[in-house]
């Protein structure tokens, strides 16, 4: 009985242990989708009481607040799940209800319409929602005097302003301006921001993995180092405007770092997959991708054994360099200068130098591709680049309809709509890539030696090995 039972547990054990990671997966997703870092009247907040006459009013309103939260959802990228936005919270606080953002309004999103937490969002526009904000809170807190109001009030304002800055506002829905982090280091030394001083857009990075990724820096060119965590910190801190707030909180940024997104596991490809192809197209992908990337190991059980990247130079990438101009000689100096310079280090070697190769664990989920999500599929990746799609759509980007499933990534304007949509990106549609735009250009990452080689069939097997990682 005894070696029946020990031949047992030994059967079992595998998927004991599949099923431990898997339920620490969810448990993260769970801490991670309803976390905020709102303390003391310091976080990413709204204007005091504004959100009793919008959308965060409980359960009982839902069904009141629905036209809201759909206009919300279309009109600013917000995540919905279950009716509910992703990433806003009602906060009590001081007998006002505080409208807060949490992480997951930006690093949680949908792809091939699977919510995915921990995936940066691929709708979310700041400028936009930093222009409407503004615009209504100018006269929503005009009279109030109230010192607890007047400090939440007042941040909000500063917050809605920088982001809705045209000199330094995103240009496209889907990116998030670094530009904005930076103004609080002028302010922390009584000095206001240069107005050119670039936009550095990026998608919002996705989090699976972080906890070893900083230890090769934090974001996508390993120029801020993730040794003290402080950077990971670095939106919530412009939004709040306080290196107090970063001090008070940094305990539970280390625990949120290391306990809870060190759990997070990357999303299933959702559909089929020809195994037999993917092992072919792990071939070539080991022959192709893997001197940047990297091996992609996994543990008995399947599931992704986390490494951290690692920069490659510019040069050899050629990839859109805006980015790397925002970790300016000026910006360095402000930081070591300023008031959490024991905080916030640097990697010096890295220093404008270029860009993670990532670790591609999910990567179906990541598009559009690039740090400046400026490539909508996977197939477009290893095609040149003045053969790549100069628009595409980013509305409603991670909703099922969008999803390519053969190229994976972004289903593009169909040969009709192509003119039209055009001439609607020169105009500045901010629902429409555009390359032409600042920051925005699709360049780099087309190696001829390793690419020109692939037929397309060697091309679309190295895409269905990717859907495994």
């Amino acid at each position: 009985m005894k070696t029946i039972t020990l031949l047992t547990l030994l059967f079992l054990s595998p998927s004991l242990f599949s099923s431990e990671r898997l339920q620490r997966h969810n448990k993260a997703a769970e801490v991670f989708t309803n976390w905020h870092f709102f303390e003391n009247g310091r976080g990413m907040s709204i204007s005091p009481n504004l959100s009793r006459f919008m959308w965060m009013l409980g359960e009982n309103r839902r069904d009141k607040s629905d036209p809201i939260t759909k206009f919300i959802e279309k009109r600013y990228g917000f995540t919905v799940v279950d009716k509910k936005l992703v990433g806003v919270f009602n906060v009590k606080y001081k007998n006002m209800d505080v409208g807060v953002l949490g992480c997951t309004a930006c690093h949680s999103g949908k792809a091939a319409g699977v919510f995915v937490p921990g995936l940066g969002n691929k709708t979310i526009d700041p400028y936009k929602v930093g222009r409407d904000t503004y615009r209504i809170q100018k006269f929503w807190g005009l009279g109030n005097r109230n010192p607890d109001y007047k400090y939440i009030h007042d941040k909000a304002m500063y917050f809605s302003k920088v982001t809705s800055d045209k000199n330094i506002s995103s240009l496209t829905r889907g990116l998030v301006p670094d530009s904005t982090i930076k103004t609080y280091f002028y302010k922390d030394h009584g000095l206001k921001y240069p107005k050119d001083m670039g936009r550095a857009q990026v998608k919002a990075p996705h989090l699976w993995g972080i906890k070893e990724k900083r230890h090769a820096g934090v974001f996508n060119d390993g120029s801020l180092s993730g040794d003290s965590y402080a950077w990971i910190f670095g939106a919530e801190l412009f939004a709040s405007d306080s290196g107090e707030h970063l001090r008070a909180v940094m305990p539970k940024v280390k625990w949120l770092t290391d306990e809870v997104l060190a759990n997070l596991l990357p999303p299933k490809y959702p559909f089929k997959v020809n195994h037999p192809l993917a092992s072919k197209g792990k071939v070539l992908f080991n022959n192709s991708c893997l001197k940047c990337h990297g091996d992609h190991n996994k543990d008995d059980n399947g599931y992704p054994i986390y490494t951290a990247p690692k920069v490659i130079p510019n040069h050899v990438v050629k990839t859109d360099d805006e980015k790397l101009k925002a970790i300016s000689p000026e910006f360095v100096k402000l930081v070591e200068t300023g008031s959490l310079a024991d905080l916030l280090e640097f990697n010096y070697e890295n220093l404008q130098k270029g860009y993670f190769a990532p670790k591609l664990w999910g990567i179906w989920s990541r598009f559009p591709y690039l740090h400046n999500a400026s490539v909508p599929t996977l197939y477009q990746l290893m095609i040149k680049p003045e053969k790549r799609s100069p628009i595409f759509s980013m509305y409603e980007a991670g909703d099922a309809h969008r999803f390519d499933k053969k190229n994976v990534g972004l289903t593009l304007f169909d040969k009709k709509e192509y003119p039209k949509a055009l001439r609607k990106a020169k105009k500045g549609d901010r629902d429409i890539y555009y390359i032409k735009r600042e920051g925005q250009s699709n360049s780099g990452h087309y190696f001829s030696k390793r690419f020109d080689p692939l037929s397309h069939e060697d091309k679309m097997a190295i895409i269905e090995y990717l859907k495994t990682l």
